[in-house]
């Protein structure tokens, strides 16, 4: 990766600073903002803020010429925001009671009979039509579909991890990262503003989306 930073340079600078500013104009719109307060809506929000610190972290060991690793977190933002919105919309009371308890190793090991990402997505879907926006499912579906099994490969130590240590970690690849994960962000963005309760919050996170559409990825074009 160090050698793919010397190589272009300034593509993956420029690339990392517009990533930060993305964070950057996401939370200064949710600047001030109360959330939802029931215990759906601090699951949530708290979840949302896991998917945030994976998306920075990831940057950070991307600047830090770690990609291997940070392709490994780019899973845990993308699983992290799946069960926020699963906690948003589909999560029913009993799944709120487990994941919102204190921990003790009771509540830990209750917690383990949570759905998989799978299929929190899948009940997600289910939930389009009611109040799960379609768009807001399908992305969910197609990013889990573009980029499930590699990312499971960085996970448990596969063959992609193994080759790009072998043969190094090329540049467009680690841009594909970053455009990746700000997707996420945005996602989580327009979750947390949701949240908030307030239209025009929702509003003003739609138009993150075209001023960002240089550092995103096209399914969110």
């Amino acid at each position: 990766m160090e050698a793919a930073q010397h190589e272009t340079g300034d593509p993956f600078e420029a690339m990392l600073r517009r990533s930060d500013e993305l964070q950057e104009a996401l939370l200064h719109i949710l600047d001030r903002d109360t959330f939802d307060p029931s215990p759906r809506g601090e699951a949530a929000v708290g979840m949302c803020s896991v998917a945030l610190e994976h998306g920075l972290s990831l940057r950070a060991l991307l600047a830090m010429g770690l990609p291997t690793s940070a392709v490994g977190l780019m899973r845990l933002q993308f699983e992290a925001l799946v069960r926020a919105m699963w906690l948003q919309y589909a999560a029913n009371e009993l799944a709120i009671d487990k994941i919102a308890a204190p921990l003790t190793p009771e509540s830990e090991l209750a917690a383990k009979s949570l759905p998989s990402a799978t299929d929190m997505i899948d009940q997600i879907g289910k939930r389009v039509g009611t109040n799960v926006p379609a768009a807001a499912h399908q992305m969910l579906v197609r990013f889990k579909d573009v980029s499930w099994h590699a990312m499971n490969s960085y996970v448990h130590g596969g063959i992609h991890p193994l080759r790009r240590q072998a043969e190094g970690f090329p540049v467009h690849l680690a841009l594909q990262i970053l455009r990746n994960s700000n997707g996420l962000l945005t996602m989580t963005g327009m979750t947390l503003a949701v949240l908030t309760g307030d239209a025009a919050v929702a509003k003003s996170m739609g138009k993150i989306q075209p001023a960002f559409a240089d550092c995103l990825p096209e399914l969110l074009k």
